[in-house]
């Protein structure tokens, strides 16, 4: 179309240029532009469409640009709080946005909630009038409204409906894991969960009768999950298997192997579908991908569905119908602590995002008729169970509070409306104890330096002047979201990174030079790699392509890490400056490296199954043959995660492990490289070392994790008649 036939199809639109001139004096008003009617009367008609066009789209980014800056004001706000510790910095920033939301309701209504939070933290009274302002000022706001009547102790919201009720069903004894092998029947009768205490043996638990059966070749396992008519129980083992056995009768359980995965890391069992055919899994391959697939359960073939970023799914439950698969996700490749939840059909043919904002979703399961999906979510400030409807595989409608306050891991709902979840307590955390290296025995603590995310702080690091101790800080019992932790020893302050470069990491090791802390993790783009953190500012730098556990060589220029490749994991240096790598030693089950404090010889134990002794070697940098230093047989063995050393190289420090007929017991073991009898170091409690421990540069202390966990079956009971109440 030339320009005169397009100004004449615009005169000869009457309507179109009365609305565009109505437009054009509201968005002249919000531009500063003179808005009398000679002026816009000079404009083509041509033109009066094409500026009312440019001018909406100046409002979308404007609009946009908005909601950005305000997401971006709450995250600061909730990191002073939670982060920084400042509850009172906080809430100040809380106020402004309070003051500049405007007409956002939604944005106001949030940052109020938060700011009562921080009152309640503080103990001030002031957090009750907050919430009297939300339940009065915001009712079109559901969720904070429901969360501030149910702080107020009021009735009326589903939040606190009178026949709904929580309470804890079970204790597991010392070293019962629901984290990832957490599983409850259909009918609510059994309970499965792996015990470490016997190597991670998967129990079958009824909460009936409190008999319990287990599957002893299932050590190594991790993930279960029990059939819709529970006569079966899936489960990995090792870490490509899966195996099933049979729950019908009373006798010893016994497996049978269904499918052998190749080229796989590692998987996950989830969830059986309603008619038994089909057990859903994920899949991590080397390339650090995973996939969301469906292993039949009738020959053991794969079906993948779905391929997503390394991280996947934390949750993934069959609809009742088994039409769809419900699972969470990360929010992007460059968000891994922020998930939504979607909604994939069996079939493969449909994907919808069920559940998405600025929150963190986890998927919790379905309601017995399919109506619902159930998640829990942080969206109004603290973790509570939320619902949405859904239609045709489709979120219909807004999202409903159910009920404040929950853990995020949950094991299933049963067929009645009940749902369980794990509750993980205790005070296992880093400790420091003053001992006796010459003989073994403890002077004085241990003590708790870290008082802050208690039960979720490991991998304790000395700086190289003792000065300050660095650590990792994991914010829930997923793990998602994690931050790094440096604590000066003379004041006590703690400063708290959360690397923006990084949307992953872990095991922090002080660098040689004391300015920076070496950590394995993974970038922006997902990539997998070494980095450097500025202990001062946060910043990261990426210094190499190796993951494992990192260590520099006393100079700073060369890099000691394992690999994967196929099953053997080769201990590899990497020259900073060149970028050439060697291969020190390649061995079977061979664990990542412990460099000794002159950079001349790596400490490393090796194995050769659960069954087979462990050995601890001293391998050469330069090349040569490795040294044994230490071997044990079953029931003892070696931890072979973490080795460390004495500060002046004299002995090297392993985690022993004693399978007995009281548990597994633990000792830290003091080996002289010179030979000698190995001796026991008392800390004062039970150590974890697969979580870290260092010796501080004085050679009279040590940073270890000890204490013990308490895991709980908690059920919440009747939460349907509140969500269909407030419907």
């Amino acid at each position: 179309m030339n320009r005169r036939s397009f100004l004449n199809a615009t005169r000869g639109s009457g309507l179109a240029l009365q609305a565009c001139s109505a437009g054009l004096q509201s968005c002249l008003r919000w531009a500063g532009m003179k808005t009398d009617v000679g002026v816009a009367r000079g404009f083509s008609p041509a033109v009066l469409v094409i500026t009312v066009a440019l001018l909406a789209g100046l409002q979308t980014t404007r609009a946009q640009q908005d909601s950005a800056q305000v997401e971006k004001r709450l995250a600061s706000a909730q990191h002073k709080a939670t982060v920084d510790g400042d509850l009172k910095g906080a809430i100040e920033e809380y106020k402004k946005i309070v003051a500049s939301a405007g007409n956002n309701r939604a944005v106001a209504a949030q940052a109020l909630v938060r700011m009562a939070e921080c009152y309640e933290k503080l103990e001030v009274a002031e957090a009750r009038n907050v919430y009297e302002q939300i339940a009065r000022d915001y009712s079109d706001q559901k969720g904070a409204v429901a969360i501030a009547r149910e702080r107020l102790g009021r009735a009326p919201s589903a939040g606190t409906y009178a026949g709904m009720s929580s309470r804890r069903v079970l204790t597991l004894p010392a070293f019962g894991d629901l984290a990832t092998g957490g599983a409850i029947s259909s009918d609510g009768r059994i309970l499965t969960y792996f015990d470490w205490a016997t190597g991670g043996s998967l129990v079958v638990h009824d909460l009936a009768t409190s008999r319990e059966r287990r599957i002893s070749d299932s050590r190594y396992g991790g993930s279960a999950a029990i059939s819709r008519d529970t006569k079966q129980v899936a489960y990995n083992w090792n870490s490509n298997q899966l195996r099933v056995a049979s729950l019908e009768g009373s006798g010893p359980l016994h497996s049978r192997l269904l499918a052998a995965i190749e080229d796989v890391l590692w998987f996950q069992i989830f969830d059986w579908s309603p008619d038994g055919t089909w057990i859903a899994v994920q899949l991590t391959r080397p390339d650090n991908t995973s996939q969301l697939g469906l292993i039949s359960a009738g020959d053991g073939t794969l079906r993948v569905l779905k391929s997503s970023q390394w991280l996947g799914a934390t949750q993934v439950f069959f609809s009742p119908d088994g039409k769809y698969l419900g699972f969470d996700l990360p929010a992007g490749e460059s968000n891994t602590s922020q998930r939504d939840v979607f909604i994939l059909a069996v079939d493969g043919t449909r994907e919808v995002r069920a559940v998405e904002g600025s929150s963190d979703d986890t998927l919790m399961g379905w309601s017995p008729d399919g109506k619902y999906l159930l998640f829990a979510t942080d969206r109004a400030g603290s973790v509570g169970l939320w619902a949405v409807a859904i239609v045709d595989g489709r979120p219909h409608g807004t999202p409903e509070l159910i009920k404040p306050d929950i853990p995020r891991r949950a094991l299933g709902v049963t067929s009645s409306g009940r749902l369980y979840t794990g509750v993980f307590l205790g005070d296992r955390d880093i400790r420091v104890a003053s001992v006796d290296f010459e003989t073994g025995k403890l002077l004085s603590g241990p003590v708790k330096p870290v008082q802050s995310f208690v039960g979720f702080n490991d991998s304790p690091s000395w700086s190289p002047d003792g000065k300050y101790l660095a650590y990792l800080s994991r914010r829930d019992n997923l793990g998602r979201s994690r931050a790094l932790g440096i604590q000066s020893i003379e004041t006590g302050q703690v400063r708290e990174w959360q690397p923006r470069q990084l949307n992953y990491f872990q095991m922090p090791r002080w660098a040689p030079d004391g300015r920076s802390v070496i950590v394995s993790g993974r970038d922006l783009k997902n990539r997998p790699g070494t980095h450097r953190v500025d202990a001062q500012t946060g910043e990261a730098t990426r210094i190499g392509d190796r993951g494992g556990r990192p260590q520099l060589s006393p100079d700073g220029m060369r890099l000691y890490g394992d690999r994967n490749i196929n099953g053997r994991r080769p201990i590899v240096e990497y020259d900073l400056a060149t970028g050439n790598e060697r291969t020190i030693i390649e061995r079977d089950n061979l664990g990542p490296p412990g460099l000794s404090p002159d950079g001349r010889v790596i400490a490393a134990v090796a194995s050769d199954g659960p069954a087979s002794s462990s050995v601890l070697l001293l391998i050469p940098v330069a090349g040569g043959v490795p040294k044994e230093l230490l071997r044990v047989t079953p029931p003892q063995w070696l931890d072979r995660r973490i080795v460390g050393w004495t500060p002046d190289g004299r002995a090297a420090l392993v985690h022993m492990l004693d399978k007995g007929e009281q548990g597994e017991q633990g000792d830290l073991l003091l080996v002289p490289t010179a030979g000698g009898q190995p001796r026991k170091i008392d800390v004062g409690m039970r150590v974890w070392g697969g979580f870290g421990f260092d010796v501080h540069p004085d050679g009279h202390r040590i940073a270890f994790v000890g204490g013990e966990d308490k895991t709980e079956l908690w059920v919440l009971e009747n939460f349907l008649p509140a969500l269909k109440a407030s419907r």
